[in-house]
């Protein structure tokens, strides 16, 4: 889990070392989005992730997670010069975090099969 991290965070400082544009707006898109599908797909979840609702789950949150980067992004233009400072951004990313992931255990409550109508054709690739 470690490398994936390491090498998204590696990239986001070279990104920023090339002088290019928006560097601090794909720092906090990495941090934000490694967080968020890291910890409720990956960590959370990672022997599920061949079953059907959970395939659904994650198309259904890339548009919420698109307008929460969306956010963060307009944020950074609107108050540069407190939005980029790490005691606002990382409260930020900390409740946006939450939200998402309450989100996510709501839909799990509603698109996870209940234990009795399990199948075995609830397997992607099945």
């Amino acid at each position: 889990m470690w490398w994936p991290l390491l090498g998204g965070t590696a990239l986001c400082l070279l990104y920023s070392f090339t002088g290019r544009p928006y560097a601090t707006e794909m720092f906090q898109g990495w941090i934000a989005t490694s967080l968020f599908y890291g910890d409720n797909f990956y960590v959370r979840r990672s022997a599920d992730l061949t079953r059907l609702y959970l395939f659904k789950l994650l198309v259904i949150s890339i548009p919420v997670h698109v307008v929460y980067l969306f956010l963060i992004f307009w944020l950074d233009r609107k108050l540069p010069e407190l939005k980029t400072k790490a005691i606002i951004f990382i409260p930020v990313l900390a409740v946006g975090f939450a939200i998402e992931s309450i989100q996510m255990r709501t839909g799990i409550d509603r698109f996870k099969p209940s234990e009795t109508s399990k199948s075995e054709g609830q397997m992607l690739g099945s």
